[in-house]
């Protein structure tokens, strides 16, 4: 372990993950879109775009017997995600990619996967492409740098199978880019989910799902609401965390 690690329980006592708080750290994001997405009896593989330390494998680990691929660019970020599958002797269900996701076709087929998942940077980058050598690694996992929302959606629908099922969890105010995108590389938006942490806010990010060249038809999910007016995790939040460790 570095000095800089701590291993914190994940849901359950069974289920762990080892964290730096220096890096990007999984949040409620994370557990919110690994619910989300859905996984039918024909699931058989899973890939996660930016996984980061492995939190949405780990999440998806608890819902399914699929194989699960993570594909994360940062070295230490990687290394934790290999880590935290051995931590949780899931070695045999989840594989890491260490690389840019845009060279996916060196590991993966072309239409190979049923499942496409991803809590991807939220941030559009305005700064000096200079100066990306001196970005630190948060401002890499939230802005995007190394891919922008054209380019991820373009890698998931190479990937996706026809009729599989693309998930992602985003920010409210890029809604309409995301869906205008999704369409243009043959994603069907079919579920869309507003999340706020409180009944009285504006939504803070959106739950988004399409299916490879599926029928246009999109159902706006009823308001995912995660804090009561005292700051508390909602009854919807438990419920949650309850059914994740089941």
């Amino acid at each position: 372990m570095n000095e800089n690690e701590v291993i914190n329980n994940l849901l359950n006592k069974n289920l762990k993950i080892i964290q730096r708080p220096d890096f990007f750290n999984f949040s409620l994001d994370s557990l919110l879109v690994s619910n989300f997405i859905s996984l039918t009896r024909g699931t058989k593989k899973i890939l996660d775009l930016g996984t980061g330390n492995g939190a949405i494998p780990l999440f998806l680990s608890q819902r399914t017997d699929a194989k699960i691929t993570g594909i994360e660019i940062q070295d230490v970020s990687a290394d934790l995600a290999l880590r935290n599958i051995e931590l949780n002797n899931l070695s045999e269900q989840i594989s890491i990619i260490h690389d840019n996701m845009k060279n996916w076709n060196k590991y993966l087929q072309h239409g190979s996967q049923d499942v496409v998942v991803t809590n991807p940077p939220f941030f559009k980058f305005h700064g000096n492409e200079n100066q990306l050598n001196d970005l630190d690694q948060l401002t890499l996992a939230r802005h995007e740098i190394t891919i922008d929302l054209d380019g991820l959606i373009e890698v998931s629908s190479k990937l996706l199978k026809d009729k599989g099922y693309f998930a992602m969890v985003h920010r409210p105010d890029r809604f309409l880019e995301i869906v205008d995108t999704m369409r243009k590389y043959g994603i069907a938006p079919k579920r869309v989910q507003f999340c706020h942490s409180k009944i009285d806010k504006p939504a803070k990010i959106l739950l988004i799902e399409g299916i490879r060249n599926g029928k246009d038809a999109l159902t706006i999910l009823p308001p995912f609401i995660s804090h009561d007016n005292d700051g508390k995790y909602s009854k919807e939040v438990l419920q949650l965390f309850e059914d994740f460790k089941s």
